[in-house]
């Protein structure tokens, strides 16, 4: 838990004294101090840090300070918040970008953040093809995946070209898609995406590494592709 209350924003030291007052449902200052090894006053400053992000409260007992936590969904107030300004944010970006019509483009990404940034495109699609899949996805983002496959789930048409591999992650378990395999001789790594007008390249066995080409002549050539390749499988 240390770990997932970092990934929403709380430091090292705000997860670690939050998540022990969790555990002990009230609690002083100089309890939770003993409780993490943490120097007093920077339990005292901590405290009042979370205090200020509304997750924890205070009353008090014998003129003594006590501590708890908030409601665990006060952790989604200032999440929330970020989401609204960047959604108002995507908006004004989009206005100033070019018509999608005309736009051609070859973008390169790398790591776990490329990887998350190209998802959250694909599980917005309006209609998915997948050429060796490899499953890799729920390696790579353990967090988020089985969120984004679900989300690929609502996509109407989905076609997916597995590796042999894939049949036993959790691709293959949780994918409400039409799913062909590749036979076990074809084994590789380099996944591609098609969809939207779009082709992505995606390599995940050691870091993530991705290709995003957005041109019309491409997306139809891959497309044709697919269509092919899908009945003959």
């Amino acid at each position: 838990m240390l770990e997932k209350l970092q990934r929403i924003g709380l430091s090292k030291k705000e997860s670690e004294i939050y998540l022990a007052l969790a555990k002990k449902e009230i609690s002083t200052a100089n309890e939770l101090a003993k409780e993490t090894s943490t120097n007093r006053t920077v339990c005292y400053n901590t405290l009042q840090q979370l205090i200020e992000k509304g997750i924890v409260s205070y009353s008090k007992k014998n003129n003594v300070r006590v501590y708890a936590i908030a409601n665990p969904e006060t952790l989604l107030s200032d999440i929330r918040e970020k989401e609204d300004v960047a959604k108002e944010l995507i908006i004004d970006l989009q206005n100033l970008q070019t018509k999608k019509s005309s736009k051609k483009s070859v973008e390169v990404f790398e790591g776990k953040n490329g990887l998350k940034q190209i998802f959250n495109e694909i599980r917005n699609c309006s209609e998915l093809n997948v050429i060796n899949a490899t499953g890799l996805i729920f390696e790579n983002l353990e967090f988020s995946a089985k969120h984004i496959i679900n989300d690929i789930n609502r996509i109407k048409n989905v076609r997916i070209i597995g590796t042999n591999s894939m049949k036993k992650t959790n691709l293959a378990k949780m994918s409400k898609g039409k799913i062909k395999y590749l036979p076990r001789e074809a084994e590789n790594f380099a996944t591609t995406f098609i969809f939207d007008g779009k082709v992505i390249i995606q390599t995940l066995k050691e870091k993530p590494f991705l290709i995003k080409i957005e041109e019309e002549s491409i997306y139809d050539g891959y497309k044709k592709d697919f269509d092919i390749f899908w009945k003959k499988l």
